[in-house]
């Protein structure tokens, strides 16, 4: 189809691109912005008079206004607001509420619904009046889910005088709650999932009743099942599998060790009432710490006894390591009783104080330590 020049439909979009563009209404009677479109894109244009354009401009927004109006009159669905109040560089107070719902294709959407210079200063019944005002003119009284401003005292002041307005009806005061804002379920935040999982449990009747009030013509519910299935992955995806860093660290504290850690997690998983292979977890730590242990023999060099540098055959690691016979006693320089001898950790090692200073210069993360500084 060939493309057929309308002025009429021209100065609408050239008003359009205007206000994107915050440009002023003079740029249509710009002779250079004509010499251009007349020598480059259509021989027919003309000058456009800035009157025509702020009149054009204001016809497509009272338009589109009403049309929002309308939108909202028969939207079935919840609608959050957030909003704004600051003052110009010449001492006036503007408002501005921004609107945001869920379309029938399941599409986030936010429009400014409300921009407007405050004759009056902008105190706390004064932006209630003004949002009240909003609410009222685009048919929201009764379908707003959540109004969300930042925290100056004003504002704070706003949702007083709010909440008691009787025209005004929020969700959550239906349902007995106070406001909260739900963790999100962020990739880089390991506990991110559970936090999200943790507060829309707490909310799951608003939740279920909001949901499925907007998905009423496709059938897909919210169901008990459901939350079920949260409360379920909530907990498994959190205490059924956690590094065992956490659990080595409660080994290495002289006061836990394998036993204790055995009866610490039996104690707390059958208070949750969550099926767990303690016995196993508690072995494949150990085994964890053993193969540690094989690969720092192969990398450190024993010193032998009587060295200018005074330790013992395990080097640097005298401190940490030493021979002990099996009457306890401290260790022994002949080879017989050192081979026979066991190999028992120094418990002053493992102090807070130490462990940065002993484990200088060795292959240990230091979320390792971390982790040793909680326990201990």
């Amino acid at each position: 189809m060939p493309f057929i020049y309308n002025r009429d439909r021209m100065i609408s979009e050239l008003g359009k691109f205007i206000i994107a563009d915050e440009l002023p209404y003079s740029f249509g009677e710009s002779s250079n912005y004509e010499y251009f479109n007349r020598v480059a894109l259509q021989p027919q244009y003309r000058k456009v008079p800035r009157s025509t354009l702020k009149r054009r401009t204001q016809q497509s927004y009272y338009a589109y206004r009403g049309y929002l109006m309308e939108m909202f009159g028969t939207y079935d669905g919840r609608v959050s607001l957030t909003s704004d109040t600051w003052t110009s560089t010449y001492r006036e107070p503007f408002v501005c509420v921004t609107a945001h719902w869920i379309d029938d294709d399941w599409l986030l959407q936010k429009r400014i619904i409300y921009f407007e210079a405050m004759e009056e200063a902008h105190y706390g019944f004064n932006i209630k009046s003004r949002l009240v005002s909003c609410c009222n003119n685009f048919h929201l009284v009764d379908k707003l889910f959540s109004i969300s401003l930042d925290n100056a005292t004003a504002n704070t002041s706003a949702m007083q005088f709010l909440k008691e307005d009787p025209s005004i009806k929020l969700v959550l005061e239906e349902y007995g709650l106070r406001k909260k804002v739900i963790a999100l379920d962020t990739p880089t935040r390991w506990n991110s999932t559970y936090k999200l999982l943790h507060d829309a449990i707490a909310y799951c009747d608003v939740l279920t009743d909001m949901y499925n009030e907007s998905r009423a013509t496709d059938g897909q519910f919210i169901t008990n099942d459901h939350w079920s299935l949260a409360k379920i992955v909530k907990w498994c995806a959190y205490f059924t599998e956690f590094s065992p860093i956490y659990a080595i660290a409660a080994i290495l504290d002289p006061g836990v060790k394998l036993e204790g850690l055995t009866n610490l997690l039996t104690f707390y998983y059958q208070q949750l009432d969550v099926q767990f292979d303690v016995p196993y977890y508690v072995n494949n730590c150990k085994h964890i710490l053993e193969r540690l242990c094989e690969d720092y023999g192969a990398v450190i060099q024993p010193q032998p006894v009587g060295s200018s540098m005074g330790a013992s055959r395990f080097g640097i690691l005298g401190p940490v390591l030493k021979k002990s016979r099996p009457d306890g006693s401290g260790s022994s320089t002949s080879s017989s009783s050192s081979s026979s001898s066991n190999i028992v950790v120094e418990k002053s090692f493992f102090k807070v104080s130490n462990f940065s200073k002993n484990c200088k210069g060795y292959p240990c993360d230091s979320y390792f330590n971390n982790c040793l500084r909680v326990c201990f």
